[in-house]
C-alpha cells in the first residue's frame, strides 16, 4: 500500500465508503427500475458495459495500469466473477420486494465482514462485539422471517448475495495491500462483464433510446462506487468502514417512497434499528479498545 493511503487514515475509508454507499443505493434504485421492463440478466449485462468506461478513464488519469504478476491477476479476476455473482444474486432480488427491505436484508453486509474479518484477517472481536453481531443476526431473522415483508425466494438471493459480497471485501482489503485500487477495479469490472456476458443466449435486448440514458447512469454508477469502495476497504480496516454502509437504508427508504411509494412495514423498521444498533455499538467498542492498547 502506497505511503500515501497509509496516511490517509480512516476517516477518508469512511468518506469513501459513504459515497460508495450513496452511489450503490442510487444504482440499487435505477437497476430496480430498469428491471421492470428489461430481463435482469439484460440490466446487469449492460451495467457492466458501461461501468467499463469510468474504470478505464481512472486508470488512465491514475498513471496507468499497474504490471501485476499472474497469481495476483487471477485473484483479482476471482473478485470480479464473486462480485458479478454476489451483485446479480442482489439485482434479481429486487424485483421481488421494496426497495428499503432489499436494503434491510443487505445491511447484514457488515456485521458478516465483521465476522470474515476476525476469522481471515486475524483482526481481534471481543466478547461484547460478538454478542452484537449475534443480536444483529437475530434481527434480520425478523425481517426474513417466512411469514414477513421479505418473500423466501428474495431472502435467500440476498442473503447469499450478502456472504459472497462479505467475502469479496475481505479479498479486497487483502488485495489493496498490493494492488492500486484503479488497476483492481478495471479488472473487477472486466472480469464482472466478461461473467455477465454468458447470460446472452438467455436474454439479450438493446436499451431503448429512452433508457439508454438510465442504463449509462447505472454503469457510471456501479464503476465508481466500486473504486470507492476498494480505496475505502484499502485504506481503513474492514471492522472500521463496514458499519457505515448502514446510511443506505436511509436513502433506500427516501427513494422507495418518492419512486414506488413504498412504505416500509415496522417489523422491517424494527429489524433495521437493531442491525444499525449493533453496527455502531461494534465501532465504539473497536475504537474504545484501540485507545487502551496506545
Amino acid at each position: 500500500m502506497s505511503s500515501t493511503l497509509r496516511q490517509a487514515g480512516p476517516l477518508t475509508g469512511v468518506l469513501f465508503m459513504l459515497v460508495a454507499t450513496g452511489m450503490w443505493t442510487g444504482h440499487d434504485a435505477a437497476s430496480k427500475w430498469l428491471a421492470a421492463s428489461y430481463p435482469v440478466l439484460v440490466v446487469l449485462l449492460w451495467r457492466n458495459v458501461f461501468a467499463l468506461v469510468p474504470a478505464v478513464l481512472l486508470v488512465a488519469t491514475r498513471g496507468g495500469l499497474q504490471k501485476l504478476p499472474p497469481r495476483l491477476l487471477v485473484l483479482c479476476w476471482l473478485r470480479g466473477v464473486g462480485g458479478a455473482i454476489a451483485y446479480g444474486s442482489y439485482v434479481f432480488a429486487l424485483p421481488l420486494m421494496p426497495l428499503a427491505d432489499a436494503v434491510a436484508v443487505g445491511l447484514t453486509g457488515p456485521l458478516m465482514i465483521l465476522v470474515l474479518s476476525a476469522w481471515l484477517l486475524k483482526e481481534r472481536l471481543d466478547r461484547q462485539r460478538w454478542i452484537a453481531v449475534l443480536i444483529g443476526f437475530a434481527a434480520t431473522l425478523v425481517i426474513v422471517r417466512p411469514d414477513g415483508a421479505v418473500p423466501p425466494l428474495g431472502a435467500a438471493l440476498l442473503l447469499g448475495g450478502t456472504m459472497l459480497y462479505a467475502f469479496m471485501m475481505i479479498v479486497t482489503r487483502r488485495l489493496g495491500a498490493v494492488v492500486e485500487g484503479p488497476t483492481l477495479n478495471l479488472h473487477t469490472s472486466t472480469a464482472t462483464l466478461a461473467t455477465m456476458a454468458l447470460g446472452i443466449p438467455i436474454a439479450w435486448a438493446w436499451p431503448a433510446p429512452g433508457d439508454l440514458a438510465l442504463f449509462m447512469l447505472v454503469g457510471a454508477l456501479t464503476g465508481l462506487a466500486n473504486f470507492c469502495m476498494i480505496q475505502a476497504f484499502r485504506i481503513a480496516p474492514a471492522s472500521t468502514v463496514a458499519p457505515f454502509e448502514y446510511s443506505s437504508i436511509l436513502w433506500a427508504t427516501l427513494l422507495g417512497l418518492l419512486i414506488w411509494g413504498d412504505v416500509p412495514r415496522w417489523d422491517v423498521l424494527g429489524g433495521v434499528a437493531v442491525i444499525i444498533a449493533c453496527g455502531l455499538y461494534i465501532l465504539h467498542r473497536e475504537r474504545k479498545v484501540r485507545v487502551r492498547a496506545v
